[in-house]
This record gives structure tokens, sequence and C-alpha cells, in this order.
């Protein structure tokens, strides 16, 4: 509990008051103290309570796309066998606040309260805690905690329909390193290793095991699985914010469809960060969850590393999306079955790429995507 301004300035009013008329001997200002005095002492006496109510916050969704509505459920709760008085609830929503009215409460009784939440810009916004806080009439005092703990909601970027066509090169499957994420189901050898728990018997090799004197099987891997490398420009140089977010959208665009196509992905940025997938539901999420927190870096350009993409060349999709890429950039687009740069940077122009990668000039994802789609089904 503490005092507000308005019942400070009324205490240090009183303090003069009950000066003036002990100096001046006029009762009428010691009285005037007395009342004022009186004031501030029946606003402190309701405040001095603690608030002890219970809540349970869910975000309905928890994961959404920018612009998508999401809200966020509260249930307040009074745990005790005596009826709490009315509070004011504020509830911290990323940089903003969200005032909430809750009315007095029976004993063991409840309300809930549902409030929409801000998906306007990509990000990670942390809900919570819970401040609540309760007043006097006059406004003279205050009462004040934090309940609960806090909740995430994270805005996506927005996804735009993509088309995803094949693209590979055909190749014995003996030729090139075993790929990092071997598909499933395959029946191209690929070697001879020892059992393990959870193995194919029907793939044991029995001359092999009567060779070693140990279980060996045969495993199976498809080196031309149908990779999607991802190179987003985040140079805080090379594309304005707008743009930027702009550039997110279309490179989530693009990761998406190919998790969703259960293809190995890999996501990297010039500043050097670096997500490599599986696939799947669970790689579309670490890969979003990335996406979804990715700032621009003032750091200058470094170079992709081959060994990034290393086992991934030929046999998909390399995308470079942001401003002009650069000449290693390039040559790594040339070793994939298509290759594609997405120029958002708005300078109407690109540097040569060797006539191998196609370049697409747009000014927003949506225009990005239209023009990726029409070249998909070439």
């Amino acid at each position: 509990m503490r005092l507000t301004a308005r019942g400070v300035a009324l205490l240090v009013c009183a303090t003069v008051l009950l000066a003036a008329g002990v100096l001046l001997g006029l009762p009428v200002l010691r009285a005037l103290a007395g009342v004022a005095a009186g004031a501030v002492l029946v606003a402190v006496v309701p405040a001095l309570g603690r608030l002890r109510p219970s809540i349970t916050r869910e975000l309905h969704p928890d994961r959404v796309q920018r612009g998508t509505p999401a809200v966020a459920q509260l249930v307040v709760a009074n745990p005790t066998d005596s009826r709490q008085s009315a509070f004011t609830a504020v509830e911290r929503i990323g940089n903003t606040v969200q005032e909430i009215e809750i009315r007095s409460l029976p004993a063991r009784g409840s309300t809930r309260r549902v409030y929409d939440l801000p998906t306007g810009r990509r990000g990670r916004i942390v809900v919570g805690p819970l401040v609540v806080q309760r007043s006097d009439l006059l406004g003279l005092a205050r009462s004040r905690g934090e309940i609960g703990g806090t909740a995430e909601l994270w805005v996506y970027p927005r996804r735009h329909a993509v088309r995803l066509a094949p693209a590979g090169r055909s190749r014995h499957h003996h030729e090139g390193d075993p790929p990092p994420f071997p598909m499933a189901g395959s029946m191209d050898m690929r070697s001879l290793r020892e059992y393990v728990v959870g193995d194919e018997p029907r793939h044991l090799h029995w001359k092999a095991t009567a060779r070693t004197g140990q279980l060996m099987v045969r495993e199976y891997v498809d080196p031309a699985q149908p990779w999607c490398v991802v190179v987003l420009d985040d140079r805080a140089s090379a594309l304005s914010p707008e743009a930027f977010d702009e550039a997110v959208e279309v490179a989530a665009s693009i990761l998406w469809e190919s998790c969703e196509q259960d293809r190995p992905s890999l996501l990297c940025t010039t500043s050097g960060v670096v997500v490599d997938t599986a696939g799947g539901a669970v790689g579309a999420r670490t890969v979003l969850d990335r996406l979804c927190e990715l700032r621009q870096s003032d750091r200058p350009d470094r170079p992709l590393d081959p060994a990034v993409t290393a086992g991934r060349r030929g046999d998909g999709w390399f995308v470079h999306v942001g401003g002009i890429p650069s000449a290693s950039t390039s040559v790594l687009a040339g070793r994939f079955g298509r290759g594609v740069a997405v120029d958002l940077s708005g300078t109407g122009s690109h540097a040569p790429t060797g006539g191998r990668t196609p370049t697409i000039i747009a000014v927003d994802a949506e225009s990005a995507i239209g023009a990726w789609n029409a070249m998909a089904v070439r």
C-alpha cells in the first residue's frame, strides 16, 4: 500500500493546517486539519487488506500469422471464504497495457474476461504478469501487486500460397555424400552397418552377419531429396525495415510450404544465423519461431559458408531473398536444381548472375510470390 500524489498532498495540507491552527490559535484550522488527516486514514485502512485472487490465462491461439485475430481469456477467482472487493487489473501485453475492471467477487466465486491481442506486427509478445490494484473512492491510497505468470503469443510472418514445384537433377544413387536426413522408405541401399534396436528385421544382411559374427543390416537412403535452401538478407543497409518484413514473409512462405511437403529445409541469413530442419510440422515451427524474432543486423555481410549447404546441392531450390545477392551466393545457387533471387530492395536493378539465377524484382511479398508462382509452373 502507498499514498497517491493526491493523498500525499492532502496529508501535507493537514500538517500545514494543524501548524497554522496551533500558531494562530484558530480552532477552525485545527478542525480542517483533523478532517483531512481523517480522510487519509479512512483511505489507508481498506487499502491495507491484501488482494489474493487467483488467475488462469489462456491464449487462443498462441501462434498466429500477422493480422490474424487472437484473444486472451482471463479467469479471475476468489479462493477465500470471504467476499473480495472490486479492483482494477492491469494486463501487460508487450509494451502496452490493458485495464480490466473486476467487480466484487463472492466467496469461491470467479469471473471471466476475454480481450483481443495485438497481431499487427511480427514478433514474440509476452502477456502478463497481471497487476492488481485497488484504491479508495477519493484516490488517496492504492494497493498494488503482481500475480500470475506470463504467456507468450507468437506472431508469425503472414503466409502466402506458394507453388513449390519439384526441382532436381537425376544422378546415380551411389554418387555424392549421403544426405543428413535420410528419407524413410527409400529402397536405395547405401551401406551396411551394425544392427541397433528398432531396425527392421527384414533388412538384415545374413551373409555379412555370418562373416562378421554380428548382426548387420542394410541402410537405405535417398540421396536425391528435394532440399530447399533460403538465404535471407538481414543487413540493415540492404533493406528498409518495411522491406525487410516483406522479405521475411517471402522466406517464411517458401520454407513453410517446403516443410509441409516434408522437404529438408535450411534457413541462412547474411549475418550468420543458420536453422537446419528435416521438414514436417516440427521443422516448420522451428523455422517460423526463428523468423518471428529475427531482426535486421548492423554487421557487415558475411559470405555464405559453402560447408553450410554441403550435401544439399543439385537436389532442390536455392532462394536468395532481400537485396542484391553477392557473387558467392550466386555461385552456390548454380549448384542447385533451381536457383532464384528475390530482390525487394526497390533499386529496380540487380547485379548480373551469369545467366544462371533468375531474379524476381518486387515491391512486396504478395507480388514477389505471385511472380514466383508464375515462374514455378514453367
